[in-house]
């Protein structure tokens, strides 16, 4: 599946207030001390998502002034991507950082309020909130593809440097969101 999303570049995303594996909420507000964020949707049994993650690790190591926020719509719905689960994807790819923050979306109101119909979905969004791109990670389309592009980190790094996003977005693709309704 293809990401398709409606929210628009410069639009400001809507917010969110998700509780994290230790239950805790995590707010986007909570995160206006970062230099932009990095909304992925995102599960734990998803081949794409897995094949992705080695790259979101690299990511997160390399920007650390900017918020990755992992949100799993499926955590209600999928038996692999409970929230009990979600702390063992994390540990198994190393995510472990200050700047990620993985949240379950239980009523799946936050993925429908972004237009998110992937996993993984991704969102830059820039210091004020608004999205900056909305797009794939790198050009690793496929489980079975190798990377050939960070696409992600030029985008990102030409979002840090207040350049205009790239003109072209390019959708995401991976497994559909399990929707309830």
């Amino acid at each position: 599946m293809e990401s398709a999303s409606e929210l628009q570049k410069g639009e400001k995303a809507p917010g969110f207030g998700l509780e994290n594996t230790e239950g805790k909420e995590v707010e986007l507000s909570d995160l206006d001390n970062y230099d932009g964020v990095l909304v992925v949707f995102m599960c734990n049994h998803c081949p794409f998502v897995k094949a992705n993650l080695p790259e979101l690790s690299r990511l997160i190591e390399e920007f650390p002034s900017v918020a990755f926020v992992g949100i799993n719509p499926n955590s209600d719905v999928h038996p692999q991507d409970t929230v009990e689960k979600m702390p063992e994807l994390v540990e198994e790819y190393g995510l472990e950082s200050e700047n990620f923050y993985y949240l379950a979306d239980p009523d799946q109101e936050v993925a429908e309020s972004y237009g998110a119909t992937c996993t993984p979905d991704p969102f830059l969004l820039n210091m004020r909130h608004r999205l900056f791109y909305q797009g794939r990670l790198s050009d690793k389309t496929s489980p079975s593809d190798d990377l050939t592009e960070h696409e992600m980190q030029q985008v990102m790094e030409d979002m840090l440097k207040s350049r205009d996003p790239p003109e072209e977005q390019k959708p995401s693709q991976g497994c559909s969101i399990k929707w309830k309704k």
